[in-house]
C-alpha cells in the first residue's frame, strides 16, 4: 500500500513548497512592481523638469523687448535743476530735525545724452587705456566687463590708474583669465567715478570702435548716479538702463548681465558701519531694474552681489574688511570674484542637467564613505 505522502509527492509538490513558491512569485512581483512605479517617477519627473524648462526658455525667448516703448523710463522729462534729490530738515523719533546739509547744485546729468569728464584730471588718459585695452583684446573672449570704479579695481587699480589694488591683477587673471587657469577669457574696461552717460561717452568715442564680440557684457554703473550726482531714482535707473540699451542694440548676439548698485556709507567720516537712506534708495533702484530686465527681456540678465559684502543684523551694515566705506577692499573684490564665477558659469555656458546631478549626490556619496569609515 502506498503511503499518504507519496500520493501527495506524484500528484504534484507538497503544500508547503507550493505555499512559499507563491510568496516567492508574489515578493518578486511586488518588487519588480515597486522598481516598475520608481522607474516611472523619475521618468515622470524628467518629463516634467524637461517641459518646464522648455517653457520657461521658449517663454523668455519670446520677450523681445521694444526700446522705443520705454522712452519714459529711458530718458525722464524733467528740468536740469531738478533731477537730484534736494535734501530736507526731517524730525527723527524724537521730534528733533535731523541735521542734513542742502545739496550742492543738481549735477545729475542727462541720462540720454554721453558726457564726457573735462573736469577730473587723468579721465581721459584712463579713458585712451581703455581703447587701447579693447582694440588689443583677444577676439574670442567670453566676458567684458564694462563699467565704473569696482570694474577698474577688478583690472587692478583705483582712482583712474593712480593706485594699484594689492593683489588684484594678478588675481584677475586667474580667475578671469582662461589662460592662467581661470574659467573664462575676459577683459575688464573701468573708470572710477563714472555714471551713465559717462559710459555713453566711453563706448561712443572708442569702444565701440574697437569691434569687440564677446559672448557677455557684464555692465556695472550707477553707484555714482545715485550716491555723487544724487540722481532722483528715476534718473538712476535711466542712466543704468541707456548703458544696457546702446550695447543691447549695437550687440545682437551678445548676452548682457547688469550688476545691482553696490552697498556704501553715507557718512563716510562716521565711525558707524551702518549703510543710511541712500542704500535704501539703491535697493529701490535694484528692485525696479530687476523687475524690468526679468519682464522685457530674453537677453539680459540681472546680478546683485552687493549683499556678500555686508554683515549684521539684516546685513545692513559693511564688512569693514570687504568695504572701506566705500570702496571694495582687494579681499571684498575678491570675494566678490568669487561668487561672480559661479553665478556666470550657467549664464554663459547654459544649464547641464548632468553636471547638475553630479554634484548634487556627491555630498551624498561623501557622507556615505565618511559614515562607513
Amino acid at each position: 500500500m502506498v503511503k499518504d505522502e507519496e500520493k501527495v509527492s506524484l500528484l504534484g509538490p507538497s503544500p508547503g513548497k507550493t505555499k512559499k513558491r507563491d510568496y516567492n512569485k508574489r515578493k518578486k512581483a511586488s518588487k519588480q512592481a515597486r522598481c516598475t512605479i520608481t522607474r516611472m517617477m523619475k521618468y515622470a519627473f524628467l518629463m516634467m523638469f524637461t517641459a518646464g524648462m522648455t517653457y520657461k526658455i521658449l517663454r523668455k525667448e519670446t520677450k523681445i523687448i521694444k526700446w522705443d516703448e520705454y522712452n519714459n523710463i529711458l530718458n525722464p522729462k524733467d528740468s536740469k535743476g531738478s533731477r537730484c534729490i534736494v535734501e530736507e530738515m526731517v524730525p527723527d523719533s524724537n521730534g528733533a530735525l535731523g541735521i542734513q546739509t542742502q545739496s550742492p547744485p543738481c549735477a545729475c546729468p542727462d541720462p540720454y545724452k554721453p558726457v564726457e569728464n573735462t573736469e577730473t584730471k587723468g579721465w581721459k588718459s584712463n579713458h585712451d587705456h581703455m581703447v587701447h585695452q579693447a582694440k588689443n583684446a583677444p577676439r574670442d573672449l567670453d566676458i567684458v566687463f564694462f563699467g565704473d570704479g569696482l570694474v577698474e579695481q577688478l583690472s587692478g587699480t583705483r582712482n583712474l590708474g593712480t593706485e594699484l589694488m594689492d593683489g588684484m591683477e594678478e588675481y584677475f587673471e586667474r580667475t578671469f583669465g582662461n589662460r592662467h587657469g581661470g574659467k573664462f577669457n575676459a577683459i575688464a574696461l573701468g573708470s572710477s567715478g563714472d555714471t551713465g552717460p559717462n559710459l555713453l561717452w566711453h563706448w561712443e568715442n572708442g569702444i565701440q570702435q574697437a569691434n569687440l564680440r564677446p559672448k557677455m557684457w557684464y555692465i556695472i554703473v550707477g553707484s555714482n548716479d545715485l550716491y555723487i550726482s544724487k540722481c532722483k531714482d528715476e534718473f538712476v535707473k535711466a542712466n543704468i538702463l541707456n548703458v544696457a540699451k546702446r550695447i543691447f542694440e549695437d550687440q545682437p548676439d551678445a548676452k548682457i548681465v547688469v550688476h545691482g548698485i553696490l552697498p556704501r556709507k553715507d557718512n563716510l567720516d562716521s565711525k558707524s558701519n551702518s549703510v543710511g537712506d541712500l542704500w535704501n534708495r539703491a535697493q529701490g533702484v535694484n528692485l525696479d531694474i530687476r523687475k524690468f530686465i526679468k519682464k522685457h527681456s530674453s537677453r539680459i540678465y540681472y546680478m546683485n552681489l552687493g549683499q556678500t559684502l555686508m554683515e549684521g543684523k539684516g546685513r545692513m551694515q559693511v564688512n569693514p574688511r570687504l568695504i572701506n566705506g566705500m570702496h571694495p577692499t582687494s579681499k571684498g573684490m575678491q570675494k566678490w570674484g568669487d561668487l561672480a564665477v559661479k553665478k556666470l558659469v550657467p549664464i554663459l555656458k547654459g544649464f547641464n542637467l548632468r553636471e547638475h546631478m553630479k554634484q548634487s549626490l556627491k555630498p551624498k556619496a561623501e557622507e556615505k564613505t565618511e559614515n562607513s569609515r
